[in-house]
């Protein structure tokens, strides 16, 4: 499997190139939104019902990484020539190729993933694969809304876990 890492001043420059975009693009309408807690699951919640059986000496790390790589207050995206651009808050970018070979993304040196892109002309999809999860965040518009559909598959989790997040165009 090939890794590309892209540097941040290229993310940044794809991010802002289709930002501001208020027409439908690969079935996202490319933007900034926030976080609308009233119209959302409680993620954090999610994820301690989700690691309440995992033995006391793994839980608290398993938790803390989990919370971390979901811990999302404002979304920036773009779709524009074959590429989904990403920045969650003020985290490194990411820019990936729809249905390309994934990216190695960096959080915080604790938590690396390879990043994957599908696109089915309503729904973009990103799958973030590290060393003890996998997460697929699945991106849908709905008027000013972008509705997230997360889904996190863990071999120390009898089921997958799953919540929605959604998130308020405000540009």
């Amino acid at each position: 499997m090939r890794h590309h890492t892209l540097s941040a001043a290229i993310a940044v420059a794809v991010l802002s190139s289709a930002s501001g975009s208020a027409s439908p693009v690969q079935g996202v309408v490319s933007g900034i939104y926030e976080l609308d807690t009233a119209r959302s699951d409680n993620a954090f919640k999610v994820i301690d019902s989700a690691t309440a059986t995992i033995s006391d000496d793994k839980r608290p790390r398993v938790r803390m990484r989990l919370r971390k790589s979901i811990a999302v207050n404002r979304i920036r995206i773009s779709t524009a020539g074959g590429r989904v651009g990403l920045a969650y808050d003020a985290k490194t970018p990411i820019i990936v190729w729809i249905g390309g070979d994934p990216i190695t993304w960096k959080l915080i040196p604790e938590l690396v993933f390879d990043v994957s892109v599908k696109d089915d002309g309503r729904t973009v999809a990103l799958t973030f694969r590290g060393d003890d999860s996998e997460r697929t965040s699945e991106y849908h518009s709905v008027g000013q809304y972008l509705v997230e559909n997360t889904t996190i598959i863990s071999p120390l989790f009898s089921t997958p876990t799953a919540y929605k997040q959604v998130y308020k165009n405000i540009r």
